[in-house]
């Protein structure tokens, strides 16, 4: 009976060590779902609140980040379009004056007036002018490079053969599995996520640090406004703005008789 129990034992160890009986790779992709959590700072400081949204191949993410501070960033993987959105402050009511009223006094008499004093209105001085088009944020155009990358790119293109799974975890209620390289990332680095059967990360380690961590979950699909840049935002594009800026110096320089380059010195007469 003993050795019929060890013949066991050593198949299944072998069975799990080639793969057999392992948990299945998560399947990446196929859900969509809004997201939230804490990300830490790299820096070492406080962690920050991050919500993220997954549609497909859109994205969208309300974090704290290094080169924008409070900022939400739109992104269509199928097209390569970022953008960092920010809102503007709304403008501040200006008070309405009432125009000026003239009162009209009658001459006194020894009989009482018939009539009441009556008012002039004063014309207004200024011509009414149609109200411009609100603009209610800004849009600026990033690199794709630029864009925060999903939380589970980096577990897709590990696949299957380079992960394995080091035991069950349960992170906001959500249940799934460990999974680390089977390769170290660098030396003395361990990096492990724990990832739900359906490609959603939940949290993310490296040795004692939990670099993200989810705090609740909600699969569906997104509204589709989510994704694009609202009504009432000023689409700005840094590098049609920069070639703008070049064509307008260019064309100052034309005026004011500065060569467009520089001008060698003449050779020395001899």
């Amino acid at each position: 009976m003993r050795n019929v129990f060890l013949a066991a034992v050593a198949g299944a160890a072998l069975l799990a060590g080639c793969g057999i009986g392992a948990p299945a790779y998560p399947q990446f992709g196929e859900t969509s779902y809004r997201i939230e959590g804490m990300t830490a700072d790299a820096n070492g400081g406080a962690a920050s609140r991050t919500i993220i949204y997954r549609d497909g191949p859109r994205m969208r993410v309300e974090a704290t980040l290094p080169t924008y501070g409070q900022a939400t960033i739109v992104y269509d993987e199928s097209t390569s379009a970022a953008y960092v959105l920010t809102a503007t402050a709304p403008a501040a009511p200006t008070a309405v004056v009432p125009p000026a009223t003239t009162p009209t006094t009658p001459a006194p008499t020894a009989t009482a007036p018939t009539t009441a004093p009556t008012t002039t209105p004063t014309a207004p001085t200024t011509t009414p002018v149609a109200p411009a088009a609100a603009v209610t944020g800004v849009a600026v155009r990033i690199e794709n490079a630029d864009a925060p990358q999903p939380l589970e790119t980096a577990w897709m293109a590990l696949g299957s053969d380079n992960a394995r799974s080091v035991g069950e975890c349960e992170v906001a209620g959500e249940s799934g599995h460990e999974w680390t390289p089977r390769e170290a990332p660098a030396p003395g680095v361990e990096r492990t996520a724990c990832i739900t059967e359906d490609g959603i990360v939940l949290r993310v380690r490296e040795n004692d640090l939990v670099l993200w961590e989810a705090t609740s979950l909600q699969r569906g699909a997104q509204e589709a406004s989510l994704f694009g840049v609202p009504a009432g935002y000023q689409l700005i594009d840094p590098q049609a703005a920069a070639q703008a800026i070049g064509e307008n110096m260019e064309q100052l320089d034309s005026v004011t008789g500065a060569p467009a380059t520089p001008q060698p010195a003449p050779a020395p007469r001899g």
